[in-house]
């Protein structure tokens, strides 16, 4: 019996974000979500679109928990296909680059998993 061949990591990947919103978002008002940093945010994953990045699916973990994850642990799931690696640093890049005084690392944890399709499940579709 011969060993299996290495899983590929050739392109397109697929990325798993792990998200969770931090203190600095919790502590925010109201008027700050709404007004700066919600629209940041969905500035920010729209534009993700113009680096090859395509979206395909959230999963939003608040039904049966609620306030600051503790230990790493997250809330928000965001999967993408991407075009390579470097689009995933730019990805995360993002959320340190201040634009109109928000920048999304002060209210958000983010980080990602390269990842590939999972092969038996992918062939059903």
């Amino acid at each position: 019996m011969s060993d299996p061949a290495a899983p590929s990591a050739t392109a397109p990947l697929r990325v798993l974000f792990l998200g969770a919103s931090t203190q600095g978002w919790y502590a925010a008002s109201a008027a700050d979500r709404a007004d700066l940093i919600l629209p940041r945010l969905t500035e920010v994953c729209a534009g993700w679109s113009d680096l090859g990045a395509q979206l395909i699916t959230t999963l939003d973990d608040d039904l049966l928990k609620v306030g600051e994850p503790v230990d790493g642990d997250h809330t928000w799931y965001l999967v993408y296909q991407v075009p390579d690696l470097q689009t995933v640093s730019d990805m995360l890049h993002a959320f340190r680059i201040e634009k109109n005084g928000a920048r999304l690392d002060r209210w958000f944890r983010l980080e990602a998993k390269i990842c590939r399709p999972f092969f038996p499940i992918e062939a059903l579709g």
